[in-house]
């Protein structure tokens, strides 16, 4: 075998040391399943005010749960798709079809995309920048060039203009 040869097939034999394991980790890693979840997006103390519970000023000032459309409350992790609501209160008290999950052994859920729904129809909520044709999911100035992001409602199936 040659040098180059030997090297090759010691270069191969490292990075197979190094990456099999993190690949062994990825076949291993949970998988679920995406739902839906219809209803509108409230702030928790506005459903435990109706319940005649007093709460101290300090809890859950900023928390917000979907009440579904059957009357179940779940309330929301704060991530990168969720942060729309906390951060636009007119998406607050509207029809809204979330896919998220809960996570295991609780109703505590992953918002992963968000829809409005109006007359009937589903919507895909975003912001935009027409500047540089970016597309987020919370209220920010854009990346690129720095302009305020406007919120989009765009139907399904209809690409941004």
């Amino acid at each position: 075998m040659t040098r180059l040869g030997r090297r090759r097939l010691h270069l191969l034999v490292v990075w197979s040391a190094v990456i099999l394991p993190f690949l062994a980790m990825g076949a291993d890693a949970p998988k679920f399943k995406l739902d839906h979840f219809e209803g509108k997006v409230v702030p928790i103390k506005d459903i435990v005010s109706k319940f005649h519970t007093k709460l101290d000023k300090d809890a859950w000032p900023t928390w917000l749960a979907l009440v579904t459309t059957d009357g179940k409350v779940l309330p929301l992790i704060k991530n990168d798709n969720s942060r729309m609501f906390f951060k636009e209160p007119k998406l607050q008290n509207r029809l809204m079809r979330i896919e998220g999950r809960l996570l295991p052994g609780s109703q505590l859920l992953q918002v992963i995309r968000v829809y409005s729904i109006r007359d009937g129809k589903l919507y895909e909520v975003f912001y935009w920048c027409d500047v540089c044709v970016i597309k987020r999911f919370e209220k920010q100035n854009c990346d690129c060039c720095g302009e305020p992001m406007i919120l989009r409602e765009e139907p399904i199936g209809t690409a941004p203009r």
